[in-house]
């Protein structure tokens, strides 16, 4: 277990060794709730109350999203630069290296979406200290299972780094745009809300907001989008430990 740490604590120096891309998503983050936050509010008006609060959980949803993709860009770029070799002979299991590269997207993660969400809470009235704990643990589930998603695709990468970097362009927009990370699923059309209950975004989101206190009405059933959202994460990750310990080694890359 102290070698996992020790290699945990490795890859997150080094993610902290470069604070810029923290302050430049937080700023990106405030600068996107006030300016599409603002404006989408006085667009909707009435039709969903409260929509700048569900707006804003939304964009935090899309920086946990992120922040799984860019374990899954640093997983293949150990690969790429030859770290991925040195690391696979060290006196570790194959499952203590995957969990190291979890903790090192939880940490990346709770680093981006931690403050901002602070931020909102405070601003909207709505900070407390149980809200905002189990907020963020449905996050981390959340963030788990997409790192989980990332990681298993990674394999794509040591064929075709172009075709995994598009098929990450084109699941980010899928998993996007057909979730409810912009609007509830009680608000959609009919052709279009049987895709968004497909998207592990749609229950990481609701389950969030519910945790925060959001209109229920608005959001699917928090027990169903917490078994959802375990699965997802405990499902992923086994998968990814299988790839990490059949797939990976060996395996030649450019």
């Amino acid at each position: 277990m102290n070698r996992v740490l020790n290699l945990a604590a490795f890859n997150i120096r080094v993610l902290l060794s470069d604070p810029t891309w923290f302050f430049l998503s937080w700023a990106l983050f405030a600068l996107q709730l006030a300016v599409y936050g603002s404006l989408m509010s006085k667009l909707i008006g009435s039709n969903l109350p409260n929509y700048f609060f569900f707006y804003s959980i939304g964009l935090m949803i899309i920086v946990v999203f992120e922040s799984a993709e860019d374990v899954g860009r640093h997983f293949v770029e150990n690969a790429h630069e030859g770290e991925l070799p040195y690391f696979l002979t060290l006196p570790i299991s194959r499952s203590g290296f995957l969990v190291s590269q979890a903790m090192y997207g939880v940490a990346n993660t709770l680093l981006k979406v931690a403050p901002p969400l602070l931020a909102v809470l405070f601003l909207s009235e709505n900070l407390t200290v149980p809200g905002t704990l189990f907020a963020l643990l449905a996050l981390f589930l959340l963030g788990l299972g997409i790192t989980g998603i990332m990681v298993s695709l990674s394999f794509i990468a040591f064929k075709a780094v172009d075709i995994y970097l598009a098929v990450l362009a084109g699941l980010s927009a899928l998993l996007v745009r057909f979730s409810t990370v912009f609007y509830p699923l009680a608000v959609m059309p009919n052709y279009y809300s049987p895709i968004s209950v497909l998207s592990p975004l749609t229950y990481g989101a609701d389950l969030t907001r519910w945790f925060l206190g959001f209109d229920p009405k608005y959001l699917l059933n928090p027990v169903l989008a917490a078994v959802v959202v375990t699965a997802i994460a405990v499902s992923t990750l086994s998968l990814s430990a299988r790839i990490v310990d059949k797939i990976i080694e060996g395996v030649k890359v450019a």
